[in-house]
């Protein structure tokens, strides 16, 4: 919440101002997620406002063009990964959320979209971007028509290490 307090004194805004809250929903670190989600879902529950989810992979080939391959961190050396096209302006899924080698992302077909910060191995067709991960949520949640169709429910493409540590108990 201290985050949440910063954005808003840099920002401007008040709190009451805002129309309706958004976060992304995953894939990615399973405590992020949730953590994101429930703070998301808190604040939006005080202010009597709506509450969406967007994926996170969606979010980040927002941020590009063209058709690319959107990536999230996993865990140890993995990523999530899913190929996305353009229809009408907007990416759209050419297929299933993967969990790949970060290190294969360097023989990929399609340029690869993440987040600040995660190192792509050398070689990696690296797609031209438009902005931040947080830009392109904001500018998608502006244009976007939001309804029940955006559920602030974590999105999982694995089980939590955990719950497979004991088998899926």
């Amino acid at each position: 919440m201290a985050a949440v307090d910063l954005l808003f004194r840099a920002s401007g805004l008040e709190a009451r101002e805002l129309g309706a809250v958004v976060a992304t929903r995953g894939p990615g670190s399973f405590t992020g997620i949730r953590v994101a989600l429930a703070t998301a879902q808190g604040l939006a529950t005080a202010l009597q406002i709506d509450c969406y989810g967007i994926p996170s992979l969606l979010v980040q080939a927002l941020r590009t063009d063209g058709h690319c391959v959107a990536v999230q961190p996993a865990r140890r050396g993995l990523v999530y990964a899913q190929r996305f096209g353009r229809s009408a302006g907007l990416p759209e899924p050419r297929g299933p959320i993967e969990i790949r080698p970060l290190a294969a992302l360097a023989d990929s077909a399609w340029p690869v979209v993440g987040p600040a910060g995660l190192h792509f191995p050398p070689g990696t067709p690296l797609a031209a971007t438009t902005g931040s991960t947080a830009e392109a949520l904001l500018a998608f949640a502006r244009s976007a028509a939001l309804d029940g169709s955006w559920p602030a429910v974590p999105l999982y493409a694995e089980e939590p290490g955990a719950v497979a540590a004991l088998g899926g108990a």
